[in-house]
């Protein structure tokens, strides 16, 4: 990657924490549900972008085909437990995955009214960070599928997966506007989660723009076998991976942000649920950070795009 001891050893600390977690949850869910295929159990979140750090949950996903419906409730509740009693962090309910998903409910129209922030964001989380615990191959196969829905028969070699692209956009500004209404209504502590939205949730949608950017010169067929590629590599790797040395001083300033989660006193300054929590030196530090962050990723888009790719633009239409 090209950075500083201290941020290599940084990421290969939430990576081996990651790997050993999910190797632990694919042998624990394995034992749960045996051989049966209708089923895939999945991961978001930190675990998924190899990021664990001290506070890790685990953002659990369960899809299955249609003819498990009756037995879908009953598996997930089942694998939630066998990973709690394992000591693994589990989530409060209420997420867009509380409840196990039919595959098909993934591919169905993209946009419209019935697209709700919940499909949006499933989709996005499947794509963008998605892994699988259990159900390698069916869960390669429903992202292939999901991502031919994006990319039509009919699109030219010097096109980008526009469609795609746009809804990369469309999850990020939802997560944006979603973060206030949690805040507001919710009740919930704001600033861990704008640190979090300014690093992690940035560089995801980052990620997803490079990602998209690599299907501009090839034809369709090409286009789908990269994104597939592509979109199956951790987040902070995927970025190394497309952009190479040039992504070295983002990497390092999110290698910091990483540091810090991996804190127990700065976790717990920034999750103080009043706006105590924004007037922390933790959260003034991170947020001048984050600032940096943001201006390094543009400059970066820009010089890796240059003129001739239009993804850029493109954010713009």
């Amino acid at each position: 990657m090209g950075q500083t001891p201290a941020a290599v050893t940084a990421f290969d600390l939430t990576k081996q924490r990651s790997e050993e977690g999910l190797a632990r949850m694919r042998e624990i869910v394995a034992s749960q549900i045996g051989s049966d295929d209708r089923f895939v159990v999945g991961v978001n979140g930190s675990y998924a972008r190899r990021e664990v750090t001290s506070g890790s949950d685990v953002d659990l996903f369960v899809l299955f085909r249609k003819d498990a419906i009756t037995e879908a409730g009953r598996l997930q509740e089942a694998v939630r437990a066998a990973l709690s009693e394992a000591d693994f962090e589990m989530p409060s309910s209420g997420g867009v995955f509380d409840e196990p998903l039919a595959i098909s409910a993934l591919t169905q129209t993209i946009g419209g009214q019935g697209d709700s922030n919940v499909s949006i964001t499933r989709r996005m989380l499947l794509l963008l960070e998605g892994e699988w615990i259990f159900g390698e191959q069916t869960f390669d196969d429903a992202r292939n599928r999901l991502l031919a829905q994006y990319i039509p028969d009919s699109i030219r070699s010097e096109q980008i997966a526009m469609f795609l692209l746009n809804d990369i956009i469309r999850y990020w500004r939802t997560i944006c506007v979603d973060l206030e209404h949690k805040v507001l209504i919710g009740g919930k502590p704001r600033a861990i989660r704008l640190i979090k939205l300014r690093f992690s949730r940035m560089l995801l949608f980052v990620a997803g723009v490079l990602a998209v950017g690599e299907t501009f010169g090839v034809d369709r067929d090409e286009k789908l076998r990269r994104l597939n590629e592509l979109l199956a590599i951790p987040t902070f790797e995927r970025v190394d991976h497309i952009v190479g040395e040039k992504a070295a001083p983002i990497l390092e300033i999110y290698s910091a942000f990483l540091h810090a989660l991996d804190d127990p006193e700065i976790r717990a300054a920034l999750s103080v649920q009043s706006p105590e929590g924004e007037d922390s030196p933790e959260f003034e530090a991170l947020r001048a950070k984050a600032q940096e962050f943001r201006d390094l990723l543009l400059v970066m888009l820009r010089d890796h795009f240059g003129e001739s790719n239009p993804t850029l633009s493109a954010l713009m239409l």
